[in-house]
Parts: C-alpha cells; sequence; structure tokens
C-alpha cells in the first residue's frame, strides 16, 4: 500500500484502462491511494472517528505521515502501544476489503460496519495478547481503559553471596556509553570470606558493549591466575556472556579471537565455575566498569580503602549480605480501580 503496489485504477490506467471514480463514498473521487485510503469521505470519516479519542490528528496529513503519527504517539503502557500500532493497520486493511467489496461484489459501503469491524479486530487482539483485561464492547471505552491500565510488578529479593570455601569468586562488568562507543571495565576478586583480594577499573577504547563484557572476563582471569587463585565461580549479569563463556552457543565473528584466549585462560584454572545474576547483585563490578570513563590508564585496587567511594560502599554491603530489591513490571497487565 505504502509502496503503491495495489491494484487500483491510479495503477492499472498505466496499462490503458480508463479512469474512474471511487465507489466506495458518497461523494467519489478517483480510485487512488489517498484517496481510498486517506483522504476520500468514507476514508477520512472512519479515520476520524478512531482518531477522535487519542488525541490524534488526521486532517490534510498524507497517509505514510498519517500511520507514522500513531505509531510515534507517545504510549502509557505496553497495552495501549500495541493498540496505537495495530489500529492503523486494521482501519487500512478494512477500508480496502471495503473498497473491493463494492467495487466487485456491488455491496454499499457502510461505515458503521467497517468501523466494528475494526473495533472487534483490536478487541480480539487485546483479548489474546492481554486475556486478564476485560475488554469493554465500544471503541471509545476500549481505549479509556488501555490508557488506564498498569502492568503488573514483580518484585526479587537479590543479594551477593560468598563463594564456599577453597573459592574465590570473581564479579565482572563492562560499560559502553553508546553502542558501538567508549567502554570500559571493571571488576572485584573476593575470596569464601568475601574479603576483597583485588579489583580493577580500565578503560578499553572505542567498541561495541559485547567486546567490554568479554575484555573484562579477560583482564580479571588474568589477574585471578597471576594472584594464584584456581578455584574461581565468574558472575556476569548478561546471560548472553555466560552462554559464549559455557560454550552453550557461538559468539559473534568480531569477539571470536577473545572468546578463543578466554578459553586459553579457564584451562590453565583447576574448577571454574560462570553464573548469570542478576544487575543488584553485581553493583560493586558496575561501579568500578562506570568508573573506568572517568580514568585514562587501568587501576589496580588491593584494598578495599583505595576504591573508588561508591564501589566501597556496594562491596561493604555485598560483605553484609544485605539483600537489593529487583523491581521489573512483567506483561501481565492490571485493570484501574
Amino acid at each position: 500500500m505504502l509502496r503503491g503496489k495495489l491494484p487500483i485504477n491510479e495503477k492499472t490506467a498505466r496499462f490503458g484502462s480508463e479512469p474512474v471514480a471511487c465507489s466506495c463514498c458518497i461523494s467519489p473521487g478517483w480510485d487512488t491511494i489517498e484517496h481510498t485510503f486517506n483522504n476520500g469521505y468514507f476514508a477520512s470519516y472512519v479515520w476520524k472517528y478512531f482518531a477522535a479519542t487519542t488525541g490524534i490528528s488526521t486532517d490534510h496529513t498524507p497517509l505514510i505521515y498519517l500511520i507514522r503519527r500513531w505509531w510515534s504517539t507517545k504510549y502509557k503502557n505496553e497495552a495501549h502501544k500495541l493498540i496505537l500500532q495495530a489500529t492503523p493497520i486494521f482501519i487500512c486493511w478494512n477500508l480496502w476489503k471495503n473498497r473491493c467489496a463494492s467495487k466487485y461484489e456491488g455491496i454499499q459501503s457502510n461505515a458503521s460496519k467497517v468501523m466494528y469491524v475494526i473495533y472487534k479486530d483490536n478487541y480480539k487482539l487485546m483479548t489474546t495478547v492481554f486475556p486478564h483485561i476485560k475488554c469493554p464492547s465500544n471503541w471509545k471505552d476500549l481505549i479509556m481503559l488501555v490508557e488506564r491500565c498498569d502492568h503488573e510488578i514483580k518484585v526479587t529479593m537479590v543479594l551477593w553471596k560468598k563463594p564456599p570455601d577453597q573459592w574465590s569468586k570473581l564479579n565482572i562488568d563492562g560499560s559502553a556509553l553508546s553502542n558501538p562507543g567508549k567502554i570500559g571495565a571493571g571488576g572485584i576478586l573476593r575470596d569464601h570470606k568475601g574479603q576483597m583480594t583485588l579489583a580493577f577499573a580500565t578503560p578499553l577504547g572505542e567498541d561495541t558493549n559485547n567486546q567490554a563484557e568479554m575484555e573484562a572476563t579477560i583482564f580479571g582471569m588474568t589477574w585471578s591466575l597471576q594472584v594464584g587463585y584456581r578455584n574461581v565461580i565468574r558472575e556476569v549479569d548478561s546471560q548472553l556472556l555466560v552462554d559464549w563463556i559455557m560454550l552453550k552457543t557461538k559468539p559473534p565473528w568480531s569477539i571470536s579471537k577473545q572468546a578463543q584466549q578466554l578459553q586459553e585462560l579457564i584451562r590453565q584454572i583447576n574448577n571454574f565455575k560462570c553464573k548469570h545474576i542478576y544487575r543488584e547483585a553485581n553493583f560493586a563490578a558496575d561501579s568500578l566498569s562506570k568508573h573506568s570513563h572517568t580514568i585514562t590508564s587501568p587501576q589496580i585496587y588491593f584494598n578495599e580503602q583505595q576504591l573508588p567511594k561508591e564501589a566501597r560502599t556496594y562491596h561493604q554491603l555485598d560483605m553484609l549480605e544485605m539483600a537489593n530489591f529487583r523491581r521489573r513490571k512483567i506483561k501481565r497487565m492490571k485493570e484501574p480501580p
């Protein structure tokens, strides 16, 4: 439709057919894409009906910009976003069906029928994707309800745990100011009592976030070997990186060299585990990785007094096994009171 590939008279006239008027409207215009889907009397009436309750203007706007206006409207939740994105598609599809039924089957256009079918398409979509929302029986009430809905919140208690006896735990994080862009790494190595053995923050130049995570791991593992640790638990807040390290998935070619280097380091360790943790349990490493953007050369810390203030605070909270609470919106929606 937007590429002008539909077989309307505007296009078929190129092959010798005579121009004909649109058969949808009370005051017919020429059978063009803009007339059929946007500025014809029938199409304009349908668009204005659905746009009125959303606050979207439809006057004197080309079709492509009208659709973009729907899609770029600020949404209030995922259900609202879905209905703003789907409604223009349903409108265009049902306008096309109405045009074809009128042109080829002689069925008289009925705006009320078309608008009802568009509403039902939205109703079926919403009840399928968000079955816990009780959708009302008309468009105005539906859009008003969806705007006021909210996501349910899942709260998870997260805390950093000390490693077992004879093990050390290496928490690492990479940081990228943009992707690609300036990257850095930070990490902290702790023994079974939670005491810090060493920590680091290092700038890594310009690259991607995946490169930052991989370089952070290599840097931390290299230092773990240098200080003599052979039983290492590596914790990271990227599940994708865990899968690469544990060879569950193949890393992209851009970091394949670093992945091979990391596997060589792992083979030098007696026992190695790599686990995914939530970011809330990795705040000490996260703080160090962000600190790397403020320095120009690698910084190694051998006691907690040398740590930057924020990283030292997070480390002390981890020592106390202080819980953090992870709050995340889930897909399930709840209706307004």
